[in-house]
Parts: C-alpha cells; sequence; structure tokens
C-alpha cells in the first residue's frame, strides 16, 4: 500500500540552497530587481546574526534590504522595550520566522531576490506564521504599489516611508499588547492544562491505589484464617470473608446487610451497640466481648475488635472465636468459688479442731499432774517400802507423764500463739536476743559461744519475737549437745528487705531432703534417744513469724550446723536498755 507524499514546507523549499529556491517574481528593469540595484548571489553573504531573545520578550521583526533604513525603524521602536529582531532579505527572514515567533513582522517591499510580497505569501503558507501580523513597510505611493495584493497575502496594514516613530510605535504596540495577551492565554491555557493533568493523574493514581488496596483487601479476607468484615457506621454487614461460614455457618449473602446486633445475646446487645457507636469517632480500634449465634443457634463468644474506617463510612471487624477460652475461665470461676467455698469450711473446721484441741490439752493437764504427784509419792515411799520391780514401773509413770505434761504445754502455747492478738511496736532486736540468750542459760558440762551482732530494729510483738529467738537459741544449744564448744551466731542479712535474721550453730544438721517435715507439728529429724523434745518448738517459730507476715527457713548440712533464717518488717532505730 503506497503512503501520501508528504508536502515539502514552502519555507524551508524558499530558503533552501540552488536548485530548490522558488521562481522569482520580482519584477527586473535593466538589471535591477524591483528598482534596486542588483545584488551579488545572496547565498553567498552571510546571514544577519538574530540577537538573543528573553524568555519572556516579545518579538518583534524588521525585514529590508537597506541597512540604514532597519536602523532607523529600530531606533524607533526602541521605547516599546521589547527585542526588535531583523532581517536583511526575505530568505534571512524565513529563516528566522522558522526558528522563533514574533508579534508583528514589518516588510520591505521592494527588496533583490525576493520581494516583500513573495516573502509575505510564503510565511502565510506555514501554519504557524500564518496568522502572524504583517506590515508592509514601503517608499512608493499607493499609486504604485498593488495594495490589493498586499491585503490578500494577509498584510494588517502599509506604512510609506518616511515613517512617523509615533505613527510606527502606535501601530506595533497596537500587535505587541495583543501579543502579550495571547501569550498570557496560551500561559494560562497551559497551567490549567498542567493542571487538569495533576488533577486527572491524581485520580487515577487514587483509582489505582484504590484498586490495588481492594485487590490486596480481598486477598486477605479470602485467605485469612480468623473472622474479617466491613460494615457501615449503624452494625450492618457489608462484605464478610468465608472464615464466617467455615466458624459459624453463615455464607456472605445470608449476612449480607444484616445487623450485628441481630445476632448478638440479648445479655450482650447493649454492650455491642455501644461499642459500635463508639468506634465511629474512636482514635483507635475498641475490643470487646460478646455473644454471637450462628446458624445453628448456638451461641459463639466472640472477641471483637472494631476500627473505623473514616474515609469510606464504614468499620473494619476483626473477630476471634474465643468461646473455649470462655469456657475455661468460667470452670475456673467455678472452681474457685468452689475452692472458696472449701477453704471457708476448711478453715471453720479448723477453728473448731483448734477449739477442741486447746480444751482437750488444758483439761488433760489437771488429770496428768495428778499421776505426776501420785507417782511421785510413791517413788517417796509413802505407801510403804516397794519392791525394785514396782518401783521401776513408778518411776516410768511419772517420768511419761512428765513427758505428756510438757507436750501438753507445748501445745497449748502453740494454740496461744494461733489465737494471741498480734502488738506492732518497735522492737529492739539486739537487746531481745541478748534477753532470749538469758533465757536458755548455759550447760556446766561444756563451752557455749554465743555472738550477738548489732541487728536493726523491726516492728512486730515483743514478746512473740522473744519466744523466736528463745525456740531457735534453745533448738541449737539442744543439737550442739555433742560438741564440746558449741558456737551460736545471732546475726542479719545486710541490704535485705524485709530485714532477714538468723541463728547458726556448729551442731549435728540436718538432711535437706527431709525439710518439708522441719516445721510441722510433733514432727521430729532425729530420733528421741538422741535429742529429747516434743517437736512443737519450730512449728511455734513458723507460726509467730507467719502471722507478723514474714517468712521463715533453714539450710543445712549434716554434722556441719545448721542456719534458720526468718523475716520482720524494718522500723526505725530503736535505742537498746542501758
Amino acid at each position: 500500500m503506497s503512503s501520501t507524499p508528504v508536502p515539502p514546507d514552502p519555507l524551508r523549499v524558499a530558503i533552501a540552497p540552488d536548485g530548490g529556491r522558488p521562481p522569482r517574481t520580482a519584477r527586473r528593469r535593466n538589471g535591477a530587481v524591483n528598482g534596486h540595484a542588483p545584488v551579488a548571489n545572496e547565498d553567498a553573504l552571510p546571514p544577519t546574526p538574530a540577537p538573543a531573545a528573553r524568555p519572556d520578550a516579545i518579538e518583534i521583526l524588521l525585514v529590508d534590504d537597506q541597512p540604514d533604513k532597519l536602523l532607523a525603524l529600530e531606533a524607533a521602536l526602541t521605547d516599546l522595550g521589547e527585542t526588535v529582531v531583523k532581517a536583511a532579505s526575505g530568505p534571512e527572514a524565513l529563516r528566522l520566522v522558522l526558528r522563533r515567533e514574533f508579534a508583528v513582522i514589518l516588510l520591505d517591499i521592494n527588496m533583490p531576490v525576493m520581494d516583500g510580497f513573495e516573502t509575505a505569501a510564503l510565511i502565510r503558507q506555514r501554519k504557524s506564521s500564518a496568522h502572524t501580523p504583517i506590515i508592509f513597510v514601503t517608499s512608493f505611493s499607493t499609486a504604485d504599489v498593488d495594495v490589493f495584493r498586499g491585503y490578500a497575502l494577509g498584510a494588517v496594514d502599509y506604512l510609506f516611508t518616511p515613517v512617523t516613530p509615533e505613527v510606527l510605535r502606535s501601530k506595533v504596540s497596537v500587535f505587541v499588547e495583543l501579543a502579550k495577551k495571547n501569550r498570557e492565554i496560551q500561559r494560562q491555557a497551559e497551567a490549567l492544562r498542567r493542571a487538569e493533568e495533576e488533577r486527572l493523574q491524581r485520580e487515577l493514581d487514587a483509582a489505582n491505589a484504590r484498586i490495588e488496596w481492594e485487590t490486596r483487601r480481598n486477598v486477605f479476607f479470602r485467605l485469612s484464617i480468623e473472622l474479617l468484615a466491613i460494615a457501615t457506621y449503624d452494625g450492618r454487614f457489608t462484605q464478610v470473608n468465608p472464615t464466617w461460614q467455615k466458624t459459624l455457618g453463615y455464607g456472605a449473602d445470608a449476612l449480607q446487610g444484616c445487623r450485628i446486633a441481630d445476632f448478638i445475646h440479648p445479655d450482650d446487645a447493649a454492650l455491642t451497640e455501644a461499642t459500635i457507636t463508639n468506634a465511629q469517632q474512636a482514635d483507635t480500634p475498641l475490643y470487646f466481648e460478646s455473644r454471637f449465634r450462628a446458624s445453628d443457634g448456638r451461641h459463639h463468644w466472640l472477641g471483637w475488635t472494631v476500627a473505623p474506617f473514616a474515609a469510606e463510612g464504614l468499620l473494619f471487624v476483626f473477630a476471634r472465636d474465643i468461646t473455649e477460652r470462655r469456657e475455661r475461665e468460667d470452670e475456673i470461676r467455678r472452681l474457685n468459688a468452689d475452692l472458696e467455698q472449701r477453704t471457708i469450711s476448711l478453715q471453720m473446721l479448723n477453728q473448731e479442731l483448734e477449739s477442741f484441741s486447746y480444751s482437750l490439752a488444758h483439761d488433760l493437764r489437771t488429770p496428768l499432774r495428778s499421776i505426776s504427784a501420785y507417782s511421785e509419792m510413791l517413788a517417796a515411799g509413802e505407801a510403804g517400802e516397794l519392791s525394785p520391780e514396782v518401783v521401776r514401773m513408778v518411776n516410768t509413770i511419772n517420768r511419761n507423764s512428765g513427758r505428756m505434761t510438757q507436750l501438753m504445754d507445748d501445745f497449748l502455747a502453740f494454740f496461744r500463739v494461733a489465737r494471741k492478738d498480734v502488738k506492732q511496736e518497735n522492737i529492739a532486736m539486739g537487746a531481745v536476743a541478748r534477753e532470749a540468750v538469758a533465757a536458755v542459760g548455759t550447760d556446766d558440762k561444756r563451752v557455749i559461744d554465743v555472738q550477738v551482732a548489732d541487728l536493726p530494729a523491726a516492728k512486730g510483738d515483743p514478746a512473740m519475737v522473744l519466744q523466736v529467738f528463745v525456740n531457735l537459741i534453745s533448738n541449737a544449744v539442744k543439737f550442739t549437745a555433742n560438741r564440746e564448744r558449741a558456737r551460736i551466731e545471732i546475726g542479719c542479712v545486710s541490704g535485705r528487705t524485709p530485714t532477714v535474721y538468723y541463728v547458726k550453730d556448729n551442731g549435728v544438721g540436718f538432711n535437706m531432703k527431709y525439710y518439708n517435715r522441719l516445721f510441722g507439728v510433733f514432727e521430729r529429724l532425729h530420733r528421741r534417744e538422741e535429742f529429747d523434745g516434743t517437736g512443737i518448738g519450730l512449728a511455734i517459730v513458723q507460726k509467730i513469724v507467719q502471722r507478723h507476715g514474714g517468712a521463715v527457713w533453714a539450710e543445712a548440712v549434716v554434722d556441719q550446723g545448721a542456719t534458720f533464717y526468718f523475716t520482720l518488717e524494718p522500723a526505725p532505730m530503736v535505742p537498746e536498755p542501758g
């Protein structure tokens, strides 16, 4: 298929080298061109350099083959403050018109090589310059000039030399102002075009971003294993993901347009509706829990997170089935309530048992004293001489009744500690420890070295704390019985709150694997034949310390001694008795 040939640009043809120049139509008389003397080959003449134009300048083109006339015209137009461009011939003018835009062209008619009419005709043939105003400048009178031919070629006016500068400026300024207005209109049109393009681009970018976001959202919706939904501000479903059907049995069509509140358990409806309303203005997502009716009629506990999407006037809804967790929590609450009730019952039973035990121990002391008294009388011979076997039995009765009496006394002491009100006083712990050492006494058969360090004051009941020290020191004295030189150290651990006090000895110690029996009532870690005692002393220590809100524990190594620790709340320093 043949292509249509493109017609040549008339201006480029007109200024082309030999062979491309159009035929001249200028009249030649006696070797002259249009009345002027013949000129040399114009292609051999250097082109008139075009002055550099300001980016915002309005340009005026002057075309004349006579330099003096060009200078005169340029001088007359200088006051306009615009850029004046000069051309010495028609071809040069055509070259300038190809490259630049002019507000008006002042064109001499009578020029060699290519006269003004030819030049104007070629200028008019080019689309970009077809409407450029042309003013013909000539020295001939209207009778000698083909005026109608000029107007036919698009001339807007004629100027006859000599030209009055004021008239010239007046005529040219009209076209300069018109060019300025056209340029401003073009600038505004370009600005509007760019603004419109930018607006359309922004809308296109926003549309693309929205499409991409919706695509990602839909993919996320489809693939998420959680319950996802989009709802209106009044709480109506607009979109749900497939997990709703898997978890609750509802497809997208079943929930579309339905109110969330219509599926909520009546007991949770108020909370649900209030949260959905508040979510519209919330800065952060809101969380709540409520029961949602599944398609089978059962209610599932859901943990809801609701966030507003203000730009769309929608709510993003994220829900998770927490039925199993809530059922476990309900079971835990039920068990805790049951445990609390059992604890109350046990406390009541313990109180009753303590009361019974206290009464029993108290009531047993009187017959035990009678047994001890009578056995002592028998052993003293007040009932007559007894056989050795009877004496042995009487002594056994006396010894066992005494041990039973001591046991009852310790037992009563334990219950008194549990029943007694705890005073809160500032205690000089060093003085109390030394008082306890004096109360325990010494052993004439061996050396017992007791060291009492400087002890910080504590808050508590002085009598009870004294009992703690007495029991721990007595314990240390007892379990160092096989040491020729017993060492007992009473001190505290620095830098601890609450304050940690300790009683340390170099006795027989104990095996830590039996530690859990250490503070039990009637518990013993050593045989009675080795070390006497009722097994209540350490239980009393623990009871007193616990009633003060403290803790008690021990560390030991077999045959290397033991250390007993207890804590009490600190108090301001208390001056020790002088």
